[in-house]
């Protein structure tokens, strides 16, 4: 089957030679430079930085704002094509697919993105030129070339490291991932549509990661690096990079939830319940945000059973609205499979769901944290917040997302004990798929990072 997406978006005129890949159960055509073509486009991409440096942060914003409402629509052509063609290649279901999508491209519009502007600059036209400060006039640039390296496990991430590039008027290169390798292009030609000045600092396609032949040209010119993948693939590439490289690395993280004990016993316990398993659902344990764990503090064998119970009914609602794609029911089936070994062999497991069921609700009180596979919730019991500092600190570098479940009375120092574990963002029970549009993603400010400030001073009076 062909795909009718483009699966790549290069500047005009480039006609290269095409090849024909499988991403899961579709033959994708796809691009095949040679080194020599890789060289010269990455030239072209960075030869436009200028031009780019003179567009308006304000006509960038607008076209964005444009092709995000363009990809809302229900009816729009390659969002149809889209949802039809992605769920073979992924395994995420159609449905989770429109949700995921309608959440990423509400972080897109306008007003969040000139949120996320006034939060890392303040003055978001000091991205068109001098602006008035404490040492005199200053601006900031963007790098003249970004190469983005992105992951495939959560669709649209790598349009959201696109965006970033463009809000600081940084001409990309993005190479798409075997996992998603279609909504970039198509939201890439999207953009252009809206502001055709983007065509000559745009370019994405798809190549097999650690082909050295085609990366080296790159290095060699990218100014920055945005990368969404594994500790191992960015090891891989630094050891290659040129050290004057910006580098922004997104690697493996650990994300969890902690349920405190006086909440075991609150009237709305059934909602949390609810809000929790939505959070492991929601984009299928794929994302750096997704909960590999939920720690429950003290729990009585009669509130573990409760609790249990609740997720279940939780998992069932959502497993209607959200069905199980085949390679989704196959990867809970392993994880059921091998837990069931785990629990004849004498190690502390108890499975709290059916057999017959889509989805898994496990306890785990081994003193392992291994990550998840397949559609489930692992409950980790603890004694208190103590023990689950103690379990989570040897991935101290690694933590991500923690949501908190407990009292107001208890918010402020969990969240400073958290903080201090080395998390980075901790939010409510049915928020932790999705974080707001303006989070500073793994504690820094991904615009700030980008770009090179430019100060000029004022006249001193002081003569030496």
């Amino acid at each position: 089957m062909s795909v009718e997406l483009p699966t790549w978006c290069l500047p005009p005129t480039l006609a290269w030679p095409q090849a024909s890949q499988q991403f899961g159960s579709l033959h994708v055509p796809i691009l095949a430079p040679s080194p020599a073509q890789m060289l010269h486009l990455a030239e072209r991409l960075r030869a436009s930085a200028t031009t780019m440096q003179r567009l308006p942060i304000a006509r960038i914003v607008a076209a964005i704002d444009r092709a995000a409402t363009q990809w809302f629509a229900p009816d729009y052509a390659p969002r149809v094509q889209l949802l039809n063609q992605l769920p073979q290649i992924n395994g995420y279901n159609q449905a989770m697919l429109n949700a995921v999508l309608d959440r990423m491209l509400a972080d897109w519009r306008a007003p969040q993105l000139w949120q996320r502007l006034n939060e890392q600059f303040g003055d978001p036209l000091l991205l068109d030129g001098w602006r008035p400060s404490v040492v005199g006039e200053s601006r900031v640039l963007g790098p003249r070339l970004t190469w983005h390296i992105c992951a495939g496990n959560v669709p649209g991430v790598a349009i959201q490291s696109l965006i970033d590039a463009l809000l600081v008027k940084s001409p990309s290169l993005l190479k798409v991932a075997r996992g998603e390798p279609l909504w970039a292009a198509a939201f890439a030609s999207s953009l252009i549509e809206q502001l055709p000045e983007l065509a000559e600092s745009i370019a994405v396609l798809w190549w097999s990661g650690g082909e050295q032949a085609l990366e080296t040209p790159i290095l060699a010119t990218a100014e920055a690096i945005i990368a969404n993948a594994s500790d191992q693939a960015i090891a891989a590439v630094r050891q290659r990079s040129p050290a004057h490289i910006r580098w922004l690395d997104y690697g493996s993280r650990y994300s969890f939830g902690y349920l405190s004990q006086r909440m075991l016993a609150a009237p709305n316990l059934a909602e949390i319940a609810a809000n929790l398993a939505a959070d492991s659902v929601m984009l299928e344990q794929q994302g750096c945000v997704s909960p590999q764990a939920l720690f429950i503090e003290a729990p009585s064998a009669a509130q573990l059973s409760q609790l249990a119970a609740l997720l279940n009914q939780a998992m069932a609602d959502l497993s209607q609205r959200y069905p199980a794609s085949s390679a989704m029911l196959a990867a809970t089936r392993r994880s059921a499979d091998e837990y069931e070994w785990q629990a004849l062999s004498g190690q502390p497991i108890q499975l709290l769901s059916q057999p017959e069921q889509p989805w898994l609700v496990v306890v785990d009180q081994g003193e392992n944290l291994p990550t998840t596979t397949g559609r489930l919730i692992k409950l980790m019991p603890v004694a208190d917040f103590a023990e689950l500092a103690q379990r989570v600190s040897p991935l101290r570098q690694h933590l991500q997302s923690a949501t908190l479940v407990c009292s107001s009375e208890q918010r402020a120092e969990l969240a400073e004990a958290l903080a201090l574990l080395g998390v980075v963002r901790i939010c409510h029970a049915g928020q932790q798929a999705f974080p707001q549009a303006a989070w500073h993603h793994d504690g820094r400010d991904p615009l700030r990072s980008l770009v090179r400030w430019v100060d000029v001073e004022r006249s001193s009076h002081l003569h030496l």
